[in-house]
C-alpha cells in the first residue's frame, strides 16, 4: 500500500501519483496500516463480517470478508465518505453495480450482492478470487513469456467483451485488477475484478460524476480520457494493451517524474519498442502496437477481434509451413538449375565436387513453448540471506498462530528466516478448525488465512510479496 503525505490517503501498489493533488506517493508506514483500521471486524447488515483491507482505489476501498451463514470468503467494496455524501454519486455507485452483476463470464468477477454500511456507505459483495494477483506476479516473475501473456490477455478480452456486450466498459484496467486463481486443472487464469468500475458506455462518465473524470493511475489511462472524451470499447483496447506491454516487458511503456509528465506521455508519446532480448514475435508486436494507436479509430474495432489477432500472432504453425513450402519450392528450383547446368555443359552433374553441391535441410523451427501461464511463478533456488518480518493476520481474527517457534494471537508479526525453503505452521482458533499452512518468507510483506475454506490444506502456491512495504494481502487456502 502507498500514502500521499498531502492527504493521507491510502491507494494500491499501482498508484505512483495521488489522483486528488498529484502528489508522489511513499510506501504505508506498515504497522500503521496493518493494525489501525476502524473497519477491521465490522458485520454489514447482519451478514458479511470485514477483515484485512485488500486495497484502497479512487473510489472505494475493497475488503477481505466472510459471508458468515455460509462461512463462505468473499470481497466487499465500499464507496468513500467524501463521494458517499453525494447522493448521485451512491447512486451511480450501486447503480453500476447492479448492472456488472448481471453480467456473467468465466473470466469477470460476479457481483452477488449489495447494502449500506452504517455510516450510510453503500457497498456491493463480489466472489473471492484467491491466487494473488497479475501485479504481484509481474512483480515476482519479471517479464512472462509471449504465451503466457496472450493467454491472460486473451483471457481479459473475452471477459471484456460480454461487458461490452451489456453496454458496459470498464475504463479502469491495471494488474491489481486481474486476479489468477488456479482452475480445476491446476493452471492460472485470468479473472477480471471491479476494483475499479464500470461505466455505461456513451455517458462520458469517469467513475461516478463528471469532477472524477481524470481519477485513476496514468499509467493505465487511454489518450481519449486524458483529453476529457467519453470511455468506450476502444479505451478498454488501449488499456489492455498497456496490459499485454506490461506483461511483456515487466513495467508499463510509460513512466516519469510527474503526474502530468504521464499524461502527456498518453496522449502524445509511442511506446518504446520491447527490449530485443525479450524475443517477442514481430507479429505480436505489431498487434500490440495496434492496440496501443492513440487514435481511437485505428485500434482493433472489438475484443473478440483483439483475442483473434493476438491468437494468430502466435500461431507459428502456419507460418512455418508456409515458410517450409517456399524453402523446398526454392531448393527443387536451385537443384533443377544445377542439373540443367550440367547438362547444358555436356558434363554429369553427379560428378562434380560432393561438397560444393550439397544443401543443408531446412532446420524445423523450436516449437512454440508450451509453459503454462502458472509457471512463470516458479521461485529461484538460490537461498536469500537474513530474516524478513511477515504480518500474518486471520479471517475470524484471533487466531493463535504458530511458525518457526513463535506463537502470537493474530494479528501480529513474525520475524522468519529469510529462504526460499516453505516454512510450515498452524493457526488455531476456538470456534474454527485447525488450519496448517506453508509460505516461503522471501521478503518482508502480509499474508493471510481463511479458516473456513478448506482446513488442513496447504496452499499450492505459497507467495509472500517481496517489496520492502506490505502490498495488497493473499490468502492461503
Amino acid at each position: 500500500m502507498k500514502l500521499c503525505t498531502t492527504c493521507q490517503t491510502l491507494y494500491g501498489p499501482d498508484f505512483s501519483f495521488c489522483p486528488r493533488d498529484e502528489t508522489p506517493l511513499v510506501p504505508a508506514p506498515k504497522e500503521t496500516m496493518a493494525l489501525y483500521d476502524p473497519m477491521r471486524g465490522l458485520l454489514l447488515e447482519g451478514r458479511y463480517r470485514l477483515a484485512t483491507a485488500m486495497g484502497s482505489g479512487t473510489l472505494g476501498d475493497v475488503y477481505a470478508a466472510t459471508f458468515e451463514s455460509m462461512e463462505k470468503p468473499v470481497a466487499v467494496k465500499i464507496l468513500r465518505a467524501e463521494y458517499a455524501r453525494r447522493a448521485e454519486w451512491a447512486e451511480s455507485f450501486l447503480e453500476l453495480a447492479r448492472r456488472q452483476a448481471t453480467v456473467e463470464h468465466r473470466h469477470l468477477t460476479s457481483v452477488t450482492d449489495f447494502g449500506t454500511t452504517p455510516d450510510g456507505r453503500p457497498f456491493f459483495v463480489m466472489d473471492w478470487h484467491s491466487g494473488g494477483h497479475l501485479g504481484e506476479l509481474i512483480h515476482t516473475a519479471g517479464p512472462l513469456p509471449a504465451p503466457a501473456a496472450v493467454a491472460f490477455a486473451r483471457q481479459i478480452a473475452e471477459a471484456l467483451d460480454a461487458a461490452h456486450q451489456a453496454g458496459l466498459v470498464h475504463q479502469n484496467l491495471k494488474p491489481s485488477n486481474v486476479r489468477l486463481p488456479l482452475n480445476e486443472e491446476g493452471i492460472r487464469t485470468a479473472v477480471l475484478t471491479d476494483l475499479g468500475l464500470f461505466t455505461p458506455s456513451g455517458t462520458g462518465v469517469t467513475g461516478v460524476g463528471r469532477d472524477l473524470l481524470l481519477y485513476g493511475n496514468p499509467q493505465y489511462m487511454a489518450p481519449e480520457q486524458v483529453r476529457g472524451q467519453a470511455a468506450t470499447p476502444a479505451t478498454d483496447v488501449y488499456q489492455l494493451g498497456l496490459l499485454l506491454y506490461t506483461m511483456l516487458a515487466g513495467a508499463p511503456p510509460f513512466n516519469a517524474d510527474s503526474f502530468h509528465d504521464l499524461l502527456a506521455a498518453q496522449v502524445q508519446d509511442a511506446p518504446p519498442p520491447l527490449p530485443a532480448a525479450l524475443r517477442c514475435p514481430p507479429r505480436l508486436e505489431r498487434e500490440l502496437r495496434a492496440m496501443l494507436d492513440k487514435d481511437p479509430a485505428r485500434r482493433p474495432a472489438s475484443m473478440r477481434e483483439v483475442s483473434a489477432r493476438l491468437r494468430r500472432a502466435l500461431d507459428t504453425r502456419r507460418q512455418w509451413l508456409l515458410r517450409a513450402g517456399l524453402a523446398a519450392g526454392l531448393l527443387l528450383a536451385l537443384v533443377g538449375a544445377w542439373h540443367l547446368a550440367g547438362f547444358l555443359a555436356g558434363g554429369d552433374p553427379k560428378s562434380g565436387n560432393d561438397g560444393s553441391h550439397r544443401r543443408s535441410a531446412p532446420t524445423k523451427p523450436a516449437p512454440l513453448s508450451d509453459a503454462r501461464p502458472g509457471d512463470a511463478t516458479a521461485p529461484p533456488t538460490q537461498l536469500l540471506q537474513g530474516h524478513v518480518r511477515v504480518f500474518i493476520d486471520t479471517i475470524p481474527a484471533g487466531a493463535q498462530v504458530s511458525i518457526a517457534g513463535q506463537t502470537h494471537s493474530s494479528p501480529a508479526w513474525f520475524e522468519l528466516p529469510r529462504g526460499d525453503a516453505p516454512v510450515a505452521g498452524e493457526a488455531t482458533h476456538p470456534q474454527r478448525p485447525m488450519l496448517s499452512f506453508t509460505l516461503i518468507p522471501r521478503q518482508t510483506g502480509q499474508v493471510f488465512l481463511h479458516m473456513d475454506q478448506r482446513p488442513g490444506q496447504t496452499p499450492r502456491r505459497p507467495y509472500v510479496p517481496r517489496d520492502r512495504e506490505p502490498e495488497l494481502l493473499d490468502p492461503f487456502h
